[in-house]
């Protein structure tokens, strides 16, 4: 009876370890999902390291179809381009068109003494006038010239008659009418575009420049 009972007491704590091995594997399947679980899945989208797309200001080209001299011209060539479904808007722009030299004699002491001056030089035959606006304003014109050899050589000649004069140059302006192309627009006018354009526009030109933001400058509908 004695061993009996020693034989069913060792199976009996036999059978108790197997039951332990069984259950700890499960147990710790069991805590390792639960771990996995609690991740979330946005955190590689707020991580400091995830790239961040930043897109400085682009400049806007516009495509600048012209020189008009006059208004009409500027507006046919826009109303093509709008039956074509591309925008544009007329523009008035101030252009250099070449630089002109200005004798003038400074005068001192007011413009009453201009105004004698201004006799003295008349009785000599000398062509002259008093200027009255802009920075040189009270001082004496003596001529303008197209080149600024013919100017310093008046100058030479002034001199030799004992007359101070200065050579000032001064840039020509004149006004021209351009036709603006922007947006997406302005993809559409490519060298095809350009080269039936020239068909009508014979001294069309272009150029890509910044656009100047300010729409219809003629007010045209």
């Amino acid at each position: 009876m004695k061993y009996l009972f020693l034989s069913l007491l060792l199976l009996n704590i036999l059978y108790a370890l197997c039951q332990l091995q069984v259950r700890t594997p499960a147990a710790a399947d069991v805590k390792g999902g639960s771990v996995m679980d609690v991740s979330p899945p946005q955190a590689l989208a707020s991580s400091p390291l995830a790239p961040v797309s930043a897109k400085g200001p682009v400049s806007a080209l516009c495509v600048v179809l012209g020189r008009f001299n006059g208004a009409p011209e500027a507006e046919q060539l826009r109303q093509r381009l709008l039956v074509l479904d591309i925008a544009a808007e007329v523009q008035v722009r101030d252009v250099d068109v070449g630089t002109d030299y200005w004798l003038v004699m400074p005068v001192v002491g007011g413009e009453r003494h201009a105004v004698l001056q201004l006799s003295a030089l008349q009785e000599q035959g000398l062509d002259s006038f008093l200027i009255t606006r802009g920075e040189m304003a009270g001082q004496l014109s003596l001529g303008v010239f197209a080149k600024e050899d013919y100017a310093q050589l008046r100058r030479e000649q002034l001199q030799e008659l004992g007359h101070v004069v200065n050579v000032h140059a001064l840039s020509k302006k004149e006004q021209v009418f351009v036709v603006e192309v922007g947006g997406e627009a302005r993809r559409l006018v490519d060298q095809a575009m350009l080269s039936r354009l020239r068909a009508d526009f014979p001294s069309l030109q272009h150029q890509y420049q910044h656009c100047t933001g300010v729409a219809n400058g003629l007010g045209i509908p």
